[in-house]
């Protein structure tokens, strides 16, 4: 039962940390950058938050914006008790996390695979059932 209170006060971290983050810190390392919190890991305690930052920002805007965002920590952590209600909210672990750029990385590996299917092979239209695309009767 604990288990599940831990995933569900996570999951309102992470959408009221993401609200907070791009409508009210206006430090110019965080404000307008792309980013996605792609989890928060809490203790069992509910003392501490790791909030996994993801960006496909390079090096050192990617710096900036965790630091950006650990600057603004006491800010957010206010914010939150505002909004949740909680008894205790959790101090804040903003942490890189290379979950987009990975997935790009994957993305763009299977976009060339494609590429490369495509203009080898005699169909190019891509049914994805291996076969003619059709039955060629001409009915819909």
């Amino acid at each position: 039962m604990g288990n599940r209170r831990l995933l569900r006060v996570a999951d309102q971290l992470r959408e009221e940390l993401t609200d907070i983050i791009r409508r009210t810190v206006h430090d110019p390392r965080v404000a307008d950058q792309d980013f996605t919190i792609l989890r928060v890991r809490i203790s069992p305690d509910l003392a501490r938050a790791h909030v996994h930052v993801s960006t496909l920002l390079e090096e050192p805007k990617r710096g900036a914006l965790i630091a950006g965002m650990t600057h603004a920590s006491g800010f957010i952590h206010r914010e939150l008790k505002l909004r949740l209600r909680l008894k205790t909210i959790p101090e804040l672990a903003f942490e890189y996390d290379d979950g987009l750029v990975h997935a790009q990385h994957i993305t763009d590996l299977l976009n060339a695979i494609k590429r490369e299917r495509g203009t080898g092979g005699p169909t190019t239209g891509g049914t994805g059932d291996g076969g003619s695309g059709g039955g060629g009767d001409g009915a819909p």
